[in-house]
């Protein structure tokens, strides 16, 4: 049960770690040719006090003010559908980005390959995850707590970016302030129209990040290091290009965003809707929990691997 339990394990970490590789990145882009996005200024006029037309911006700077907006909401609950190649992973919960990353989400690997894999380990196919500042815990269930074991397995973020292939940042691809941010790196935003999330209004704009255009990214306000991380995740998944898509609503809040590339472990798509900004976030950390160590020392997972 072992191997089977590190396995599992593995590919979960491997697969939300694929999906953080599309969106690892920050960044500014104030001059695009693009329909414009209309903002809240007006210009009075000379002679009454009646306003002008608004005054009209790019989409990218307009995604800057987006950005500041989502920003200082701190906190949404979240809805995800992740899809890496064949495996699919559903997730609901809260994410909180006002000191780091942190958050409390349950997946659904139901119909996945890893759902089953997974059991032993998990007692079923929905997966418990927090994120603290500096670890992520898994849920434990079934074989791993009969007898009264711990209910969670805790990876510090050392072991995850080792199991991951390198990265730690697995909760990028739920974090809308870098999703716009990654959009706006394009360089290529356009304001796609008007249309309806979950029964609200809200403007789409819908770009495409080339590695090649992570070249010319510093000249629109990423930084040499924001722009070589990014192209150092996308090369590792095998990306060239990436689909970006978010759909802001009137209060300049980011309500879904998507991703959608192809990579060297098959496609990969990413759903996020948010909603309930400002929510709180539980992702205390747990008293009850087993590290990896604590497996290899009783003849579990070798620690660290």
């Amino acid at each position: 049960m072992a191997g089977t339990r590190k396995a599992a394990v593995a590919v979960v970490l491997a697969a939300l770690a694929l999906t953080a590789t599309a969106c690892n990145d920050n960044g500014s882009d104030g001059g695009n040719a693009a329909p414009a996005a209309p903002t809240t200024a007006a210009a009075a006029t000379t002679a009454a006090t009646q306003a002008a037309p608004p005054v009209k911006v790019s989409p990218a700077v307009f995604l800057e003010q987006v950005t500041k907006k989502t920003g200082a909401a701190k906190s949404a609950k979240v809805t995800e559908e992740i899809s890496v190649g064949q495996v699919t992973m559903k997730g609901q919960g809260a994410l909180g980005w006002s000191d780091g990353l942190e958050a409390d989400l349950t997946m659904d690997l139901t119909g996945s390959p890893m759902a089953k894999a997974l059991e032993p380990i998990t007692g079923g196919p929905k997966v418990h995850y927090l994120y603290t500042a500096d670890a992520m815990y898994m849920g434990l269930g079934g074989q791993m707590v009969q007898g009264g074991g711990p209910r969670w397995l805790r990876y510090s973020k050392e072991e995850m970016s080792k199991l991951s292939g390198g990265s730690t940042d697995q909760l990028q691809s739920a974090d809308p302030v870098q999703g716009v941010r990654t959009l706006i790196a394009t360089g290529k935003v356009t304001e796609v129209g008007q249309e309806t999330v979950d029964g609200k209004a809200a403007t789409h704009y819908s770009g495409e990040l080339a590695v090649a255009d992570l070249v010319k990214a510093t000249g629109r306000g990423v930084t040499q290091e924001q722009a070589d991380r990014l192209k150092q995740n996308l090369d590792k998944a095998g990306v060239a290009s990436e689909q970006v898509d978010v759909w802001v609503d009137a209060d300049q809040l980011v309500v879904k965003r998507t991703e959608r590339a192809d990579t060297k472990n098959g496609p990969v798509n990413i759903a996020v809707t948010y909603s309930d900004y400002g929510t709180p976030v539980i992702a205390a950390t747990p008293g009850d929990f087993i590290t990896l160590a604590d497996l290899a020392k009783a003849g579990g997972t070798p620690a660290g691997s």
